[in-house]
């Protein structure tokens, strides 16, 4: 389980902080190309209303040349033009040698915020026509537009243009929030500043907008700043939406992940059944080989006596003084020995069959019978005693016969050839079946030299094997045959006093019934 929860980790927190990183990135560049946006809107808009103030210079210049600022025509215009554009805060026209004289005579209110002895120097360096901007004192919102007129009476003279910086940056459809907007001039200084600028230690990184304007007269730079919130960069549907679905992108891929391994050793697993099936059924195909002779034997009994009773049958036949019990008697002796060698060769059959395993509720008492029937010719022509200490109740297991059978086969096999390497001793194999706790059990032990300690840890690994010519793959078989059924196979054995080889399954005690049968 710790292991599951480090891999979701070690996938889902790099997977995680990688889609979070890509996404406030994304979110950084959509909000810097909006403030690009903004700001080129912003400069357009400022840039086509400071080359109004210039078209208001040159008109306003016309009128003064046929007129004078006295004239009812002159003060319309300039009536107008306030009236229709509202960030002309003031219109003056001033000459150089003496404060400056308004046309609403209010002149010297209207220039206050600058100072005029900059002015009248500034008009003074002006060519005729030529413009130029003042800016306030004190930081004002306010500039100065400043264009040269012809001169009267050799005393220079220039229309002064009082621009309220505040509305002429003002963007049309309002400042964005967070954003701070400034107007400088061509050395730096501050004419205006808009908007409230978030705190820096609060802020994420900064964007910024800056252009200058492309009038000669007025040669202001626009900058647009934005400090960004972390919302901004990592918005809550970004910051909890993308964790949450790259934990179930994950989770769903170590799923598919575990189903394709759990998939993969269903197939391996699989194919080695397969390999235990071809495998038992080919060293059940050559023990009746070698027990060939033995079973011959126990089928020509029953054959034997069939014979035996049919010939003497046939000659009451004959006789003419048979009696019909007589006659009965034959025949059913005829129908029990050939029921006899029809079970032999039906055991025999289904022991070579090759089938897929069937676990259902069996009686180990009948898996020993059955073997000992199979087995019992062949080890008395090798002069060794077959002894059975069987439990008297049943002992029912749920596996499948004909593989417990080759189990408990292989054991006396192996048990025999102990006994016929220790030349001189016992030779005596006996079959046992108990009950062990919860565990039903049948333990094989023989008389034979026993099996070295060194040997003990290695007798159930595939090709290991103490005999000669031996291919090392009955007991790792009958390991798989018994584990296959749930049960487990072990070992005992003490040098020189033999091997005691113990097979176990759970009990079915409440299927006594049908596994006695």
């Amino acid at each position: 389980m710790k292991s599951r929860h480090a891999t979701f980790l070690l996938l889902w927190v790099p997977l995680a902080l990688a889609g979070l990183g890509l996404g406030a990135t994304v979110e950084f560049i959509r909000a810097r190309d909006a403030l690009q946006r903004e700001g080129t809107t912003l400069h357009r808009v400022i840039s086509q209303r400071v080359e109004q103030h210039d078209a208001h210079l040159t008109s306003l210049a016309a009128v003064l040349a046929s007129s004078t600022a006295d004239s009812a025509t002159f003060r319309a215009v300039v009536e107008a033009m306030q009236r229709f554009y509202p960030r002309i805060a003031a219109v003056e026209l001033a000459g150089s040698g003496a404060p400056p004289g308004g046309l609403d005579g209010k002149a010297a209110e209207n220039l206050k915020d600058f100072d005029l002895a900059t002015l009248t120097a500034r008009i003074r360096g002006l060519a005729p026509g030529q413009a130029s901007t003042l800016p306030s004192r004190g930081r004002k919102p306010f500039y100065a537009l400043v264009k040269r007129v012809p001169d009267n009476a050799s005393e220079p003279r220039a229309l002064v243009l009082v621009i309220d910086a505040t509305r002429m940056a003002e963007p049309e459809g309002g400042l964005p929030e967070e954003t701070v907007l400034a107007l400088r001039d061509s050395s730096g200084a501050v004419i205006v500043q808009q908007g409230r600028e978030r705190p820096p230690g609060r802020a994420m990184p900064e964007l910024t907008f800056e252009r200058a304007l492309g009038s000669r007269s007025q040669p202001l730079i626009l900058s647009l700043e934005r400090r960004l919130a972390v919302a901004e960069v990592l918005p809550p549907a970004l910051l909890i939406g993308w964790p949450v679905a790259s934990g179930l992108a994950v989770l769903l891929l170590l799923a598919v992940l575990r189903e394709r391994r759990a998939s993969q050793r269903a197939r391996e697993a699989m194919r080695l059944h397969q390999q235990d099936a071809r495998l038992a059924h080919a060293m059940r195909v050559n023990t009746v080989g070698e027990m060939a002779s033995g079973i011959a034997h126990e089928i020509t009994q029953p054959l034997t006596a069939i014979l035996s009773q049919s010939q003497a049958g046939l000659r009451l036949a004959r006789s003419g003084a048979a009696k019909p019990d007589e006659l009965i008697g034959v025949l059913e002796a005829n129908v029990r020995h050939a029921l006899r060698a029809g079970e032999i060769l039906e055991r025999l059959r289904a022991y070579v069959t090759r089938r897929e395993p069937q676990p259902q509720p069996n009686d180990l008492n009948r898996i020993v019978r059955n073997v000992v029937a199979l087995t019992q010719r062949d080890l008395e022509e090798r002069g060794i005693a077959l002894g059975l200490e069987l439990s008297l109740p049943p002992l029912p297991a749920r596996v499948d016969r004909v593989a417990i059978e080759q189990v408990v086969h292989n054991l006396v096999r192996n048990a025999a050839e102990a006994i016929e390497s220790n030349p001189g001793g016992r030779r005596e194999i006996m079959l046992a079946t108990r009950l062990v706790g919860s565990d039903v059990e049948i333990a094989v032990s023989d008389t034979g030299p026993g099996i070295a300690d060194a040997d003990l840890a290695r007798l159930f690994e595939p090709f290991f094997t103490t005999k000669s010519g031996g291919m090392g793959l009955g007991l790792p078989l009958c390991e798989r045959l018994v584990e296959s059924a749930g049960g487990r196979i072990a070992v005992r054995s003490d040098a020189g006093q033999g091997a005691v080889f113990m097979v176990r399954f759970p009990a079915l005690a409440g299927e006594q019934g049908i596994a006695a049968e």
